[in-house]
């Protein structure tokens, strides 16, 4: 299946389109006529960007970074006792399905995988698993691929669920998701919930929008899976409550020993008490 998009959605990056290099480079290596091999960089085409190869260098904007930085780190903690669910972001996938070259999703998970051999490249044909869901961070350079060809080719090689975070033409729009679920024959939008959240069953998470930030929540609880900064927040004050316990502790130790150092002192001199009176008496006594 194609999508057409309308003459405004074209748009192919934002930089400076004098520069060759605004997609990103990749090093070659080249021979020479007196023999001696030489690595040259070499600029990105906007065909590269749809088609990546191993060590491919591509430039993108901070809000793409930190929205794929989120989205890829939640969903792979979320599975990281999975030993059969692989999350990959950034990584070339060769699907195995005959005409359709390897691609590289911002975020694919799959299930059912047989083994996961850790490569630059994911050969499903060789590794296994289940493309259940694929998400891309669109940018300004990478769009036209996500809202165009990525969706025939996705389809083509099993996917089953694929969302797009969409900042417009030139990442100047409120954030929105674009989501699509298999159908028989093609893709079928993929309807959100009453708060707007996409269910991106079979994973179980759902992906909503807050403040202009794409969110993940778990589909079961429907509790926020925070970012980094939250993280480093929580774990601030769970440092901060154990020092405080730590130091109550401390203070109770102190005082109980003091306590004990007391009663000890006390006990000594009722003792000398005792004896003293009971030498008292013994004198009396003679």
């Amino acid at each position: 299946m194609k999508q057409v998009l309308p003459a405004d959605a074209i748009s192919q990056g934002t930089a400076d389109k004098d520069d060759p290099f605004r997609y990103g480079w990749r090093h070659i290596r080249r021979v020479q006529p007196n023999g001696t091999e030489v690595i040259e960089e070499v600029p990105l085409s906007f065909e590269d960007l749809l088609y990546p190869e191993e060590g491919d260098f591509v430039v993108y904007e901070p809000v793409h970074t930190r929205d794929f930085l989120y989205c890829f780190s939640t969903i792979e903690t979320f599975y990281a006792t999975h030993p059969d669910v692989v999350v990959l972001g950034d990584c070339r996938v060769d699907w195995g399905v005959e005409g359709v070259r390897p691609l590289g999703p911002d975020i694919v998970v799959f299930f059912d995988v047989r083994q996961w051999l850790r490569r630059a490249t994911y050969r499903r044909a060789e590794e296994g698993g289940r493309p259940v869901l694929v998400v891309e961070i669109a940018s300004p350079s990478t769009r036209v691929h996500d809202l165009g060809a990525k969706l025939d080719l996705y389809y083509r090689v099993g996917v089953q669920q694929y969302v797009v975070v969409d900042r417009g033409l030139q990442n100047e729009a409120p954030v929105r998701l674009i989501g699509y679920r298999r159908g028989p024959t093609g893709w079928l939008p993929l309807v959100p919930d009453t708060q707007g959240r996409l269910n991106l069953a079979p994973v179980g998470l759902l992906l909503g929008v807050e403040d202009d930030h794409p969110w993940l929540y778990d589909a079961g609880t429907g509790v926020r899976e925070p970012d980094r900064t939250a993280l480093r927040h929580a774990l601030a004050d769970a440092e901060t409550r154990a020092q405080d316990a730590a130091t109550r502790a401390q203070d109770a130790e102190t005082r109980a020993y003091a306590e004990a150092q007391a009663r000890a002192a006390l006990e000594a001199r009722l003792r000398a008490l005792e004896e003293e009176l009971q030498r008292q008496r013994d004198i009396r006594e003679r």
